[in-house]
């Protein structure tokens, strides 16, 4: 019962310090200096932009050059760095694997669709990746 007497009292003293707070107006221009800021802000192009560290080009010349040293010590030494042991795959000749495919049949019409699905989802991938492109940017 006590905090409630405490809560109306405080109560009763934000509503009287309310009261005798003066009210503002804002400037007769307030709504057009803010979209002129908000217009501003989006003008300007983002201060922040992401680079990567490491360019593609050079991500390319590094895998080549990786690539060419481990081709050429395998080549000019004795003793190869990657050794692949040989694998006989004359069992695969005793495996008799039966036609599974022989009796599947696929219609052109679905054939056709599975075609034309592809095309439109390649098309659909790239015009949404230069949308998004172009609104990020």
């Amino acid at each position: 019962m006590g905090e409630n007497k405490h809560i109306e009292e405080l109560d009763a003293f934000a509503k009287k310090y309310v009261k005798e707070i003066a009210q503002e107006k804002p400037s007769i221009d307030f709504t057009a200096s803010i979209l002129d800021k908000i217009a501003l802000e989006k003008s300007q192009k983002s201060v922040f932009k992401t680079k990567a560290l490491i360019s593609k080009k050079s991500w390319f010349a590094i895998f080549t050059l990786l690539l060419a040293i481990v081709l050429l010590s395998n080549k000019y030494s004795e003793k190869s760095v990657l050794e692949f042991p040989e694998v006989d795959f004359s069992f695969l000749d005793k495996i008799q694997i039966p036609n599974l495919f022989e009796s599947l049949t696929i219609s052109n019409s679905v054939l056709i669709s599975v075609f034309l699905f592809g095309l439109m989802f390649i098309a659909q991938v790239v015009f949404l990746k230069k949308h998004f492109d172009k609104r990020f940017d």
